[in-house]
């Protein structure tokens, strides 16, 4: 089966017949709301349902600045209370990452929603779920908060990361929807193998714990602009390897990652990017150059998993 990804380039639609009067309607914002109109997001969310956004909210130390835009995480919010929904914002670390969160520019006044630590103030609020036949980790701490959910919203951004290459929609629920103790398990599973995979693989079982008992009530979200070499966890940025793509949408988890990576290989470098440095070509597997770790493993345990198709169609949304 083929599944649809919804797509919204980073790129200025002008206006047909150069109306300027309508200009801002093809401006990326205007663009991503049409996006999540179209999107199932409307069938997933009941009225009355409380719908976890999970958004990396930057970093613990001042420093690193390329992370999603609080701007298109109000328009998400927007949206979900139309919808008649109840949204929180939520990431982990506990209380201390919430107040990080605020001063990055996600706090109530400028999103609409609170912020909240999806594990508790002191990271001790989860679940403990049993994967079967897993890859590695057979039982998942889930985050209380997003267990409890009604929804959740799985807004990512894609970036690179020394332990996959690359993180996106996967490593966003693995790393960032699960416990302490979690999260360091599949760490150490780095030491099983030097490529990435058994690390990879791991996140994979925690996703699959983390969307247990999500059927159909899940949404992933890619943000593919920014893209630089670390994770926003770092207290630093550098200049985007590739120049900014846009935001893809789907159900699947595994097509909105497929279509996310393969964008990215597919562009050419920013001069003076470490991609532009190291010379790294359109069409090679950017991140496994940089990195030395393949982040495809990821999606191909997610699909062996039964978490999606890396069989996609990517339907571009315009003004």
């Amino acid at each position: 089966m083929t599944s649809k990804v919804y797509f919204v380039g980073a790129q200025f639609t002008p206006p047909v017949g150069g109306d300027f009067h309508r200009a801002r309607e093809g401006s990326l914002p205007f663009k991503f709301g049409k996006a999540l109109k179209e999107s199932p997001l409307s069938d997933i969310v009941d009225k009355g349902n409380i719908v976890a956004v999970k958004v990396h909210v930057g970093p613990m130390e001042e420093g690193g600045f390329r992370f999603i835009r609080p701007l298109f995480v109000r328009i998400l919010v927007d949206y979900l209370k139309q919808l008649g929904a109840v949204p929180f914002i939520t990431d982990t670390w506990g209380l201390r990452h919430v107040y990080m969160g605020i001063q990055n520019g996600f706090g109530f006044d400028v999103i609409g929603a609170p912020l909240l630590p999806a594990n508790g103030i002191k990271e001790n609020f989860f679940y403990e779920v049993e994967v079967e036949k897993p890859y590695h980790l057979k039982r998942i701490q889930v985050a209380g908060n997003i267990h409890d959910a009604d929804v959740l919203i799985n807004f990512s951004h894609v970036k690179g990361h020394i332990s996959p290459g690359a993180g996106g929609a996967i490593k966003n629920l693995a790393m960032g929807c699960t416990s302490y103790r979690t999260r360091g398990e599949i760490h150490q599973l780095e030491k099983l193998d030097s490529i990435g995979k058994a690390f990879q693989e791991g996140c994979v079982d925690a996703v699959r714990a983390i969307l247990k008992n999500k059927r159909g009530k899940a949404l992933h979200i890619n943000y593919v602009l920014d893209v630089q070499t670390m994770c926003d966890c770092a207290p630093w940025s550098d200049i985007p390897i590739v120049p900014d793509m846009g935001i893809l949408i789907s159900q699947d988890i595994v097509a909105v990652e497929y279509a996310s990576l393969k964008m990215i290989d597919e562009a050419p470098n920013i001069p003076g990017s470490v991609a532009d440095k190291l010379g790294v070509k359109p069409g090679d597997n950017k991140w496994l150059k940089i990195h030395g770790k393949d982040p495809y493993l990821q999606v191909e345990a997610a699909e062996k998993a039964g978490l999606g198709t890396r069989s996609y169609e990517l339907i571009e949304v315009t003004p």
